[in-house]
């Protein structure tokens, strides 16, 4: 049992370890944005679109995206007392529209990071009720690295009552994970 139960939590401890650096790493650059000069390429653009989507925001966006090639998931569409403004996001990128119901007239900003900011964009995806596959894959991988890391705090509760002569090891592992959770706090608090 004791082998079985070691093997578990080096596998878990493995899986887990690439989607925790990546949200350690992206952590860090959102308290110091300074450090890592995420600005965002911006572009902007203005587009004519038919009287018939003035009222029909997805239907304008759906015409958008076809149209200009603006690409992923539509989120906040939003009715403004102009029009109405509409988000479609996408790792690595974003793309706002603000339509002008009187003009016809629909504004795009499209912001693009570079791989430093489609991590930030990476830490706070989650959930399955997104539209497009790749936010629900993402979702999962969530999910999935959640239920590692409770299965990798019960293993390793396992093996440090089951081993008497190894608690001094873990005990010292455990206080500098304990240093380096309260030093990345305070990193993060600071920025």
């Amino acid at each position: 049992m004791y082998r079985f139960i070691r093997n578990i939590h080096l596998l878990s401890g493995l899986l887990a370890s690439g989607y925790l650096f990546m949200y350690a790493w992206s952590a860090v650059e959102m308290s110091h944005r300074q450090w890592f000069g995420l600005q965002p390429k911006v572009t902007e653009r203005k587009v004519m679109l038919d009287g018939q989507f003035a009222e029909n925001p997805r239907a304008a966006a759906r015409e958008l995206m076809d149209r200009q090639g603006i690409r992923g998931e539509l989120r906040n569409v939003q009715k403004t007392d102009s029009g109405f403004r509409i988000r479609v996001v996408r790792i690595g990128a974003f793309t706002e529209v603000d339509y002008n119901r009187a003009s016809g007239e629909a504004s795009i900003k499209t912001s693009e990071t570079a791989f430093g900011g489609a991590l930030v964009q990476l830490h706070h995806v989650a959930g399955f009720w997104h539209e497009t596959g790749y936010f629900i894959a993402l979702g999962a991988i969530v999910a999935v690295v959640s239920v590692i890391l409770f299965v990798l705090g019960a293993s390793g509760i396992y093996l440090w009552f089951k081993i008497h002569n190894e608690r001094v090891t873990g005990g010292i592992l455990l206080g500098l994970n304990l240093v380096y959770a309260v030093g990345l706090i305070i990193c993060m608090s600071r920025g």
